[in-house]
C-alpha cells in the first residue's frame, strides 16, 4: 500500500519547516537506537486524521516558530530510521493434515487376535498385525509377497527377504547366507533364528501370510478390523498416513490472482509459532457455498519442514500470503509522521539536544512501518508519541 501524493497545494509552504527554530529538548539526550521489531507479517492499516487523534498526529503550521518554556520538562520518545524489506500480506484460515496412504493387507486369513494401536509407526520388523496368534512382519521392499519362500526358491523376492533379515541383524557381516537370489539352507537358518526372536513358528519358510513387504515405514491411520475379527485372505488391516504435511484453505475468486504455485508463505500453527511451505496447488475449478456466499478456489500448501509440526495429525492454522512488497526502502514507523496543515507530512529529528521537523513524502507502509523519502537517512532518530 502506499500513501497519496502528499504535496499540498501550497507546496513552498511545507518547505518553510526547514527554516523554523530548533525545539530544544530538557533533559537526556535520545537514547540508543532500538532495534526494530521482528516482523509479523501483517498489514497494518493507518487513518490519516488532523485532529482528535488521541496525540498520535499533530496539525502544525509550518510557518509557526514553537516556544519551549525553559522551566518545563519535555519527555521525548524516539525511534530509529531503518533500512527493511515491507510485506503487504493477505491471511486466510486454513486446515493442516496428514497425507492419506494405502491400506495395508495381509495374505494371512484367521482370526485377529491382535492389532497395532491407531497413530503407531511401524517400521521394518515391527508385528503389523497378530492372526491365529501368530505375528505378520513389516519388511522394507518394493515388491509384495506372492508366493511361498523355501528352500531351492529362486527370485527378487528370495533377494529381497535375504536383504530385510540382514538389515535387522540375523546375517551379521553376511556371514552366515549369501544375500542372492536363492534360498539356501543357510537362508532357511537364518530364517529360524529370526521366527524365534518374533514368537513364530520355526519352521524355516516364510509363508504368504508372514510378512508384508512395504517400501518403508508407515504410520497407522485407521484400523479396519478388531481383535476377534474372522478374516480372509488380502483382508486391509488398516490405513496408512504419511508423514508429510498439507494444508487446503479456500481462496476466495476475487483474490484469485493473489496466490500461485510456487508461492512461498508463512505458517502460524497451534502454538502460534510460525514456519514457512510452499503452495503446490491452486484449483482451477470454482465451488461455491451452500449459503450461497463469494465462490473460492482451493489452495494446497506443503510445510517446507514437516517436523515443526510433529504429533499433528489435524489442526487449524493461519496462512499468510505475500500480495506486494518493496525491499530496501528508508522507513520509520507510521506514528511518526506529522501532518502538516496546509498538506505534506514531516518528522521531528533528533539533533544533538534539540530537535527539528524535516519534510519527508510517505510511501509504502506495511507491520506499523511507512516508507519515506526525503532528508532522513538509517540511524536517524525520530520522535515518535
Amino acid at each position: 500500500m502506499s500513501f497519496p501524493d502528499s504535496k499540498g497545494p501550497n507546496d513552498m509552504a511545507a518547505m518553510d519547516i526547514h527554516e523554523t527554530e530548533k525545539v530544544k529538548v530538557v533533559g537526556e539526550a535520545p537514547p540508543e537506537p532500538r532495534r526494530p521489531r521482528s516482523k509479523r507479517w501483517w498489514v497494518v492499516g493507518l487513518a490519516l486524521t488532523l485532529a482528535g487523534a488521541a496525540g498520535a498526529w499533530y496539525l502544525l503550521d509550518s510557518a509557526s516558530t514553537t516556544v519551549v518554556d525553559p522551566e518545563i520538562t519535555v519527555e521525548l520518545q524516539f525511534a530509529e530510521v531503518v533500512t527493511t524489506d515491507l510485506l503487504e500480506t493477505s491471511e486466510y484460515e486454513g486446515t493442516m493434515s496428514r497425507l492419506d496412504g494405502n491400506p495395508v493387507s495381509t495374505r494371512r486369513e484367521g482370526t485377529v487376535t491382535a492389532l497395532p494401536e491407531e497413530g503407531a509407526t511401524l517400521e521394518q520388523g515391527d508385528v503389523v498385525a497378530w492372526i491365529d496368534n501368530q505375528p505378520v512382519i513389516l519388511l522394507y521392499g518394493e515388491l509384495p509377497i506372492w508366493r511361498a519362500m523355501s528352500d531351492d526358491v529362486e527370485g527378487p523376492d528370495v533377494l529381497q527377504l535375504e536383504t530385510a533379515l540382514t538389515a535387522l541383524g540375523f546375517n551379521e557381516s553376511e556371514s552366515s547366507m549369501t544375500v542372492d537370489d536363492t534360498y539356501t539352507g543357510s537362508t532357511e537358518s537364518v530364517v529360524e533364528t529370526w521366527q524365534e526372536s518374533i514368537g513364530a513358528d520355526e519352521d524355516g519358510i516364510v509363508d504368504l501370510g508372514d510378512v508384508i513387504f512395504l517400501p518403508g515405514s508407515v504410520r497407522v491411520d485407521a484400523l479396519q478390523v478388531s481383535v476377534g475379527d474372522q478374516i480372509a485372505s488380502g483382508t486391509a488391516i488398516f490405513t496408512t498416513s504419511g508423514d508429510d504435511l498439507e494444508i487446503g484453505f479456500d481462496l476466495p475468486s476475487s483474490e484469485q490472482d493473489n496466490v500461485s504455485v510456487g508461492d512461498v508463505v508463512e505458517v502460524t500453527l497451534p502454538d502460534l509459532s510460525t514456519t514457512t511451505g510452499s503452495v503446490t496447488e491452486v484449483s482451477t475449478v470454482a465451488t461455491r457455498p451452500e449459503d450461497g456466499g463469494e465462490a473460492s478456489f482451493e489452495v494446497v500448501v506443503v510445510l517446507d519442514d514437516p517436523s515443526v509440526a510433529a504429533g499433528i495429525d489435524e489442526a487449524p492454522v493461519t496462512v499468510d500470503v505475500i500480495t506486494d512488497r518493496v525491499d530496501g526502502v528508508t522507513a520509520l514507523p507510521v506514528e511518526a509522521l506529522v501532518a502538516l496543515a496546509e498538506g505534506g507530512y514531516a518528522v521531528e529529528l533528533a539533533d544533538g539536544a534539540e530537535t527539528r521537523l524535516v519534510a519527508v513524502e510517505p510511501g509504502f507502509y506495511a507491520d506499523g512501518l511507512v516508507e519515506v523519502t526525503g532528508e532522513v537517512s538509517p540511524g536517524d532518530q525520530v520522535v515518535v508519541p
